[in-house]
């Protein structure tokens, strides 16, 4: 199946705006353009704060959407998307204030550092912090239920959700009550060649993951490709999201079957029609806003299982 004539409408107005394929930009560059390509946001929500997590790695900033003041929310912690070189708290600004609203959950929203300048584990290093924070209950959450807390992410954030979740897992550190992944990658593999689009081709994720793991060998560690662990069992229930016309799809599918298969629970979900990036278009993709729907479902099953 093809791109969907809406998909296929926002690949060619990205194409046009873009002028060069990603990995052909220098990074500051690519940056500055998807920042200023950032949704505006219109939607009041009861507070949002920016926060100093600390951390080794010398503090992590991150954004907390709030629906009320209810004592008791669960959270969601957000890993944005950006090929672990791109991206920050602005870029899903709108879409987090719209799903903080909607699941009546706080959302902590992470701006991990970013390679090249910070490899990896630079940002996994930092979303653990963040999570090892929200776990422990700080007076910045005022009072939220840290038994109801998920780990959810788009892209590379999706891929960080695969990867805290192992390294939680195997350290017997507190678990999330589930993990969500929009198109994450769990390997560090192009698996499908044929469904590259000007939103993500063969040639920008090798681009990506140069800067994130600049050793090729180091991209099968279970930091890099936690779906190369022998063992998938005892990981979090997982809602994993695939785009039919995504070049890194088939890997990903694999990984959520092969979690099923250790005893995981897992609910995956392939978009036809639909490119690797389309999750938070929400305004413009039909698909967007009929995930976007799934989502605040599972978690309102998630939080219910967890009273």
């Amino acid at each position: 199946m093809p791109l969907s004539p809406d998909a296929q409408r926002v690949v060619d107005n990205s194409a046009a705006r873009m002028a060069k394929a990603m990995h052909e930009i220098p990074v500051a560059e690519l940056r500055a353009a998807l920042a200023a390509s950032a949704i505006p946001v219109v939607t009041p929500i009861h507070q949002s704060r920016d926060v100093v997590v600390p951390s080794a790695g010398g503090g992590v900033r991150v954004r907390i959407y709030r629906p009320s003041d209810d004592p008791g929310l669960p959270v969601v912690q957000w890993m944005h998307s950006g090929g672990f070189a791109v991206g920050n708290l602005d870029q899903n600004e709108e879409y987090l204030r719209k799903l903080s609203i909607a699941s009546q959950a706080v959302i902590v929203s992470v701006d991990y550092r970013l390679a090249p300048e910070h490899p990896c584990p630079a940002a996994l290093d930092d979303c653990r912090e963040v999570w090892e924070w929200i776990t422990s209950a700080p007076d910045e959450l005022r009072s939220v239920d840290v038994t109801r807390a998920v780990l959810a992410g788009e892209s590379a954030g999706g891929a960080l959700s695969f990867a805290l979740s192992h390294q939680l897992r195997d350290e017997g550190l507190p678990l999330p009550a589930a993990q969500i992944s929009l198109y994450g990658t769990a390997v560090m593999e192009v698996t499908n060649p044929e469904h590259a689009t000007a939103l993500l081709s063969p040639e920008d994720c090798y681009w990506f993951w140069g800067m994130y793991v600049p050793d090729p060998a180091d991209r099968n560690s279970r930091q890099a490709s936690p779906g190369l662990a022998p063992d998938l069992g005892g990981l979090p229930p997982a809602l994993v999201v695939t785009a039919e016309i995504d070049p890194t799809r088939d890997g990903t599918e694999e990984y959520a079957r092969r979690m099923q298969e250790a005893g995981v629970q897992v609910d995956l979900r392939r978009y036809e029609g639909m490119m690797h990036g389309f999750a938070t278009m929400t305004t413009v993709l039909p698909a967007a806003k009929e995930l976007f729907d799934r989502i605040v479902d599972y978690l309102a099953e998630v939080f219910t299982r967890r009273r």
